[in-house]
């Protein structure tokens, strides 16, 4: 596909998620918000426009976006910063959708594939992904408690995650757990488990934050799940050895730059209704708003088009500045865009306030200190993770 091509797609790609945030999220995300319900009307539209499946293999009945095969991943960039520019929340669930197509599209088997993905293309299905746990952080990303006992059949797991954005609905769970008397990450494993396995537990009462509150991730329970040998995903290891979690960065960077984005639209068409478009230090911050932006855009999309080219490490770093700048502008955004509307947009059912705790909440998954470490540590010379979330 060439250059003109491929940016008409984007383009098409870009309206059609326009269309579904205008349409379809704004008049519900409040209502999400404020249920704490996933925004299942958002993945309906997505399934009927045939953005559910973009990152479905094509032989499959999807688009075959993929970031880890370097396949277009600006097309599913720039439908995560439309629908983020409405509400970062019901984006989330996209995003961690689309990262588990994208995973096993490169990781499972062509049988495998077959049996997950029909699902979604046919039926409009969602895929959850988590591999987070309690006390992750201080264990590190591939320190994992929950264990994966082999057995003849397959596997045996017992632990507990978090953070299982749309394990309540979604047909199939992708998940990560550590083989006993190996060290990590060659003990971790990933394998997937259908919604109606038994010790399968969704703990819905769990999920309780001052914001993303639609990205709906309970805790999930694991209690002697059995996971047939058909449903492992590769061996052990095998996620750690290529720093799969380095491919993941950019699709927070533009949840994040939509959210900044839609905040700036908002406010450019507030302060005129407000009498204070003609305030000189509101000018100036929408300014400062205007450019951090097309900054932040410019570093996210470069760092993109590095995954279709050879240098990865250079694609790896960039990654890391990409999501940092465009999750440390929305952070910025949010400060500036307090001042000039007027304190009332901290209060509860001010248009902003959704927007302002879903990026507070969200941006804390990524410490930012210790992400321009990591970027410190690469320009330096010195070894770093580029897989490194926290």
């Amino acid at each position: 596909m060439d250059g003109m091509a491929t940016e008409t797609r984007h383009e098409v790609l870009r309206a059609k998620a326009a269309e579904i945030a205008r349409s379809v999220v704004a008049p519900t995300a409040g209502r999400h918000d404020r249920d704490i319900t996933l925004p299942v009307e958002m993945l309906k539209a997505l399934h009927e426009q045939g953005l559910l499946s973009l990152c479905v293999p094509k032989e499959l009945g999807g688009d075959g976006v993929n970031i880890v095969l370097g396949h277009d991943p600006i097309s599913y960039l720039v439908v995560l910063e439309e629908l983020g520019k409405v509400d970062m929340a019901s984006t989330h669930c996209f995003q961690v959708h689309a990262h588990a197509v994208q995973m096993l599209a490169v990781a499972a088997t062509p049988e495998q594939q077959k049996r997950y993905f029909a699902p979604i293309v046919d039926g409009g299905e969602v895929i959850s992904w988590t591999a987070t746990e309690p006390g992750g952080t201080a264990r590190g990303h591939y320190g994992m408690v929950t264990e994966a006992r082999p057995t003849p059949d397959g596997l045996e797991v017992t632990g507990e995650k978090t953070y299982g954005t749309l394990a309540s609905i979604a047909a199939w769970t992708l998940l990560h757990a550590a083989l006993p008397d190996l060290p990590a990450p060659q003990n971790m494993i990933m394998f997937m488990v259908p919604k109606s396995a038994e010790g399968f537990e969704i703990d819905l009462d769990w999920w309780n934050p001052v914001g993303m509150r639609a990205a709906v991730s309970p805790r999930v329970n694991l209690h002697q799940v059995k996971v047939p040998k058909r449903d492992i995903i590769q061996d052990g290891g095998f996620y750690a050895r290529d720093n799969y979690g380095s491919r993941w960065h950019l699709a927070f960077g533009a949840t994040h730059l939509g959210a900044a984005q839609g905040i700036l639209d908002f406010i450019c068409d507030y302060l005129p209704k407000r009498g204070t478009g003609g305030n000189p230090h509101a000018q100036r911050a929408v300014g400062e708003m205007v450019m951090r932006i097309e900054a932040a855009r410019g570093l996210l999309y470069k760092a993109a088009r590095f995954w279709g080219g050879s240098d990865i490490p250079a694609a790896e770093r960039y990654a890391l500045m990409g999501k940092l700048y465009a999750m440390a502008t929305a952070e910025w955004i949010i400060n500036e865009a307090v001042r000039v509307a007027g304190s009332s947009a901290l209060f509860e059912e001010h248009p902003l306030s959704r927007q302002i705790r879903n990026i507070h909440v969200q941006s804390t998954h990524a410490n930012l200190d210790n992400t321009a470490q990591s970027i410190g540590r690469a320009r330096m010379g010195l070894d770093f993770d580029p897989a490194n979330q926290q």
